[in-house]
């Protein structure tokens, strides 16, 4: 392959790689809209709101230690701010509460994903794989 080859063939060299690019592109979607495509994107999504759903919880914990905090000093404490927190620790719950239902929701999407294009002997293994919630550890690092 020289540069005399090139300028000879130059069209058949670019079409080349214009269906190199053609090619890569429908390969991706052909992997995308299978199933196994599927479920990853619909696994990809659950596990976001599985991190949305555990920095919720966090969030409803450090709310309400600090209002706990703020209500053992209530003597010392402007009302106003001890209002504001009980504010703070029924938004952090309503935003938990969405957190919680957008988990349903996504893990709803992969149990369809897997009932409607998987076999039944698989149905069992692919749930216990990928429908498993968080679990929220507050205690310290054992091993």
């Amino acid at each position: 392959m020289t540069i005399d080859f090139f300028s000879r063939n130059w069209a058949i060299v670019i079409a080349g790689a214009f269906g190199l690019l053609i090619g890569l592109f429908v390969a991706y979607r052909a992997y995308n809209d299978s199933s196994r495509g599927q479920l990853r994107a619909n696994v990809i999504r659950l596990k976001q709101r599985y991190r949305q759903l555990v920095k919720a919880h966090t969030a409803v914990q450090g709310a309400t230690e600090s209002l706990k905090r703020l209500q053992s000093r209530k003597d010392s404490v402007k009302p106003s701010r001890l209002r504001e927190a009980a504010e703070a620790v029924e938004d952090a719950a309503a935003l938990q509460k969405i957190a919680e239902d957008q988990v349903l929701i996504a893990e709803n999407h992969v149990r369809k994903v897997i009932l409607a294009e998987f076999p039944p002997r698989h149905h069992e293994a692919l749930r216990k794989k990928y429908l498993q919630r968080p679990r929220h550890d507050t205690g310290p690092f054992t091993f």
